[in-house]
């Protein structure tokens, strides 16, 4: 039941991860209304292209493979464990360089969006990293590796 659950709740995190970034790729102006992304005027250029182009693409490349995992898990697919550590890594990776990105442009005046927006990313930051240990253990613990 529990691991029904929260496998639920990772694919359902990953896929607001995976389609608001291709929101923000493809048509920004619908990520901005629904709060996904930055008004341009709201950031510094930079770390606005940046977000929306080099973060971005490799984000839609990339973030569609922890909810993918989770959904194989729960259908008792067997590849699902690779799966779990592969996109359990991006999930580690991303919201770590998404925040220590933006601390050292804060730090350094550059704009870097509203304070709510700011602290709603560090929210689902928090989450997707929680979603990343939980899929990157029990992946571990199907794969009956010693830690």
């Amino acid at each position: 039941m529990v691991t029904t659950t929260l496998g639920t709740l990772v694919i359902v995190l990953g896929l607001i991860c995976w389609l608001g970034q291709t929101l923000v790729v493809f048509v920004p102006d619908v990520a901005v209304k629904l709060g996904l992304h930055e008004p341009e005027e709201e950031m510094d250029r930079s770390m606005h292209l940046f977000e929306r182009f080099s973060q971005g693409i490799m984000d839609i490349l990339l973030t569609w493979i922890l909810p993918a995992s989770a959904l194989m898990m729960l259908f008792g697919h067997e590849l699902w464990p690779i799966l779990a550590l592969v996109g359990g890594g991006v999930y580690l990776y991303f919201p770590g360089v998404f925040s220590i990105t933006r601390i050292v442009l804060k730090k350094d005046g550059k704009k870097i969006g509203s304070p709510a927006s700011e602290m709603t990313a560090y929210v689902f930051g928090a989450l997707w990293t929680l979603s990343a240990i939980y899929m990157i253990v029990l992946a571990i613990a199907e794969i009956g590796l010693k830690v």
